[in-house]
């Protein structure tokens, strides 16, 4: 993305604070920077008029007049910077939304390949250096370049030729100051990067604690750590010495121009062609114009950083949906037939998943998929939830393309429970009335009991109002699948997957859960993906997937008598049993 082309697609994001918030904050801004042009006109009024005229009148109403003309300069400054604050954070916060709500809708092919903790870094790190860089920048630089102008103006007001001994240096320093930009902004690039890493590196070892302690690699997860937390180092004194490079520059330029106004001007002061008011205040108006110059080469860096973060941010924004919503989605009212895959194929890059996948599952039946790992058998759910879009087929709803239904109104129709199942740092209760929060205490506590979960969790230190910690943590697995299928319960969505529900469990726990999956698989059409097979025996129809693909179906007796791939899974299951 060019530096351009991010700068006007801020300009238009920025459009809706510009009435009245940041127009009331430029001309405050402006008030502030233009009245800096009078201090010189004020000193060369008292040494060259009120002191020489020895009027006491005068002499003492110019300390009012320098009081009054301070303190409207310093309500300016304090509104113009407060208004400037408060459209930087108003904006701060609406990008942030605008990120947040992008994020949650990105595909799921996007947030696989992307580590969470580097899309968070985006919204909580990147965000405020677009204000800082953008919005802060933008306005001190529209404020110093007033203050600089007025200043100048004055100066050549007082004398031309003073002015141009004073200035002819200082287009030197605009070649300087657009190669440190260029600079800036590449290695502020790499130091967003570097510290999105660092976030990563340290959110794995938190949240794989128990990991990284029973394998003993603290060691070596501190030196993952400060290898890439020594690249943000490098690339930050990178940013600060490109930051830094022109400053000397300013400084002796500024130098040598002062020094030729004094040696110039005192010499025309001692031959008595200036008075020295004038020269005073003339070089009090070069003195002056320093400061904003140097702000203006500082904003304009963090003009560059505030880009750079920009980009990334862009990068997010810019992902195109997928699965995208069709035109005009057709809304799901109810689900009345079968939910069936026609020739679906579907690969991660170029890895094939699933091949000419051919699955019908009829309403009100429960058809299972075994078969080895990696076979695709969670793919499927995926490509069924519309997660991913397949590259070839249909999977149709009632004889409708899931791509012409709407995403949301299908999703309605489907829970599903895995073995990872993911729960929230929140309560119990708002655990699982996820998605329906207007669930009543006792249908909720309904829920629990459907799913054998009433009994513990009324043994926690608040009952349904307990925190269980970041995915469920306070929480044993047997008691998060319970949980979860509360969850799917109050739902009570139509058609139910599950995933290796009990895969993970203990005999004890699994038969809990058994019991529960089996009051939520009532009355609904279920996908069951099973490891053990053991828990699919009753099932209308199991389906063996290898290779992506259907290769046996049927029910468990006719596939055992078939003497197929089915029976020699469930004689080696036995077997090991």
């Amino acid at each position: 993305m060019s530096q351009q082309s991010v700068y006007w697609r801020l300009a238009l994001y920025g459009r809706r604070y510009l009435w009245p918030t940041f127009s009331l904050a430029l001309f405050f801004n402006f008030i502030y920077g233009a009245s800096t042009g009078l201090v010189p006109l004020v000193i060369k009024y008292l040494f060259d008029e009120v002191l020489p005229s020895q009027d006491r009148l005068r002499l003492y109403s110019a300390p009012v007049a320098i009081v009054i003309v301070i303190s409207i300069r310093a309500a300016a400054q304090y509104l113009g910077n407060y208004l400037t604050e408060r459209v930087g954070q108003e904006m701060t916060a609406d990008l942030r939304n605008t990120l947040a709500a992008k994020i949650l809708d990105l595909p799921q092919s996007y947030i696989d390949k992307n580590p969470s903790s580097v899309l968070v870094s985006r919204v909580l790190s990147d965000v405020n250096l677009v204000k800082g860089g953008i919005v802060d920048g933008f306005v001190s630089v529209i404020k110093d370049a007033i203050t600089l102008i007025a200043l100048v103006s004055v100066a050549f007001y007082q004398d031309w030729l003073l002015s141009l001994i004073a200035f002819v240096l200082f287009p030197f320093a605009i070649y300087p100051v657009i190669k440190s930009s260029k600079k800036v902004r590449r290695t502020s690039k790499q130091g967003q990067s570097s510290l999105a890493r660092l976030a990563t590196y340290l959110q794995e070892s938190i949240v794989g604690s128990r990991v990284v302690k029973i394998f003993g690699m603290q060691a070596y997860e501190l030196r993952r750590f400060e290898s890439e937390n020594q690249s943000v180092r490098e690339s930050a004194l990178k940013t600060t010495r490109a930051k830094l490079a022109n400053q000397p520059l300013m400084e002796l330029l500024g130098a040598v121009g002062f020094s030729a106004v004094l040696l110039y001007g005192g010499e025309s002061v001692i031959a008595g062609a200036r008075t020295t008011g004038s020269l005073f205040a003339f070089l009090t108006s070069l003195y002056l114009c320093y400061a904003p110059f140097k702000s203006i080469a500082k904003s304009n860096t963090s003009w560059q950083q505030g880009a750079s973060a920009a980009e990334d941010l862009y990068a997010i924004l810019d992902v195109p949906p997928d699965p995208a919503e069709a035109p005009a989605p057709q809304s799901v009212r109810s689900f009345s037939d079968a939910l069936i895959s026609k020739g679906v194929c579907f690969g991660y890059g170029d890895e094939v998943v699933i091949n000419q996948l051919n699955l019908e599952i009829p309403k009100g039946r429960t058809v299972a998929l075994v078969g080895s790992s990696g076979g695709g058998k969670s793919t499927i759910i995926d490509l069924f939830c519309r997660l991913y879009e397949p590259t070839a087929g249909a999977i149709t709803l009632d004889g409708i393309d899931l791509r012409d239904l709407s995403l949301e109104g299908l999703r309605k129709q489907i829970s599903v429970v895995d073995q990872n199942t993911f729960l929230f740092n929140d309560t119990v209760a708002n655990n699982i009335a996820y998605g329906h929060t207007e669930s009543s205490p006792e249908r909720i506590e309904a829920a629990a009991r459907a799913a054998n979960a009433h009994d513990f969790i009324v043994q926690l230190p608040d009952g349904y109002n307990t925190l269980i910690g970041e995915n469920g943590t306070m929480l044993s697995g047997g008691q998060r699948q319970r949980v979860a299928i509360a969850r799917a319960l109050i739902k009570n969505a139509p058609i139910l997957f599950l995933d290796e529900a009990t895969s993970a469990l203990d005999s004890a726990s699994e038969k809990v859960v058994q019991e529960a999956l089996d009051r939520l698989m009532a009355n609904r059409t279920t996908l069951v993906v099973a490891h053990r097979l053991s828990t699919v025996v009753n099932a209308d129809c199991i389906c063996v997937i290898a290779g992506g693909q259907v290769v046996e179906s049927g029910t468990h007796a006719a596939l055992l008598g078939h003497g197929g791939v089915y029976s020699r899974l469930f004689s080696t299951q036995f077997a090991n049993a």
